[in-house]
């Protein structure tokens, strides 16, 4: 099977919001329960997911430019252009919260596993965090959402020709 970049942007770029968001529940429950082996699934499935921000940059970097080359640009309306840069521009600013979910998820993940000091705070620290990128993430998702479906853009539309 050969996939283009578009294929796996579209494959894996929900991973590292929705993983934030998937980790919250057993992340809120194992710290309210104290329950440890909740808790450090939920801050690895949490950590796992964040860092897949680079691949899900990339792929998406990827698809942008075979987009610009031409062999995606008979598929996309004249407006697919402006899209993608809002989308581009959301991505790159919500990737800092990505990674921050990632780096609190990772250092609360290890600070938990013994339990050392400052572990319980450390997880408060990244289930913030994770909040907060699945927040960015549903902003970069809209974005993107309305580079192939036009009926999902506010901007306004122009005739085909």
């Amino acid at each position: 099977m050969n996939l283009s970049p578009e294929h796996l942007h579209l494959a894996i770029n929900h991973l590292p919001f929705l993983g934030s968001g998937l980790a919250l529940v057993p992340l809120l429950v194992g710290l309210l329960r104290r329950h440890r082996p909740t808790l450090l699934t939920a801050l690895a499935l949490a950590a796992v997911c964040g860092w897949t921000t680079p691949l899900v940059m990339e792929t998406g970097e990827s698809a942008y430019h075979r987009y610009e080359s031409g062999p995606a640009r008979p598929y996309l309306d004249p407006q697919a252009a402006s899209v993608m840069e809002i989308h581009e521009e959301h991505a790159e600013t919500a990737a800092a919260l990505f990674y921050l979910s990632a780096l609190t998820s990772s250092l609360a993940l290890g600070l938990n596993f013994k339990p050392l000091p400052g572990a319980r705070l450390s997880a408060w620290a990244a289930a913030a965090a994770a909040f907060l990128a699945l927040g960015a993430g549903v902003w970069v998702a809209d974005s993107g959402g309305q580079i192939r479906r036009p009926d999902f853009r506010s901007l306004p539309q122009q005739p085909a020709h």
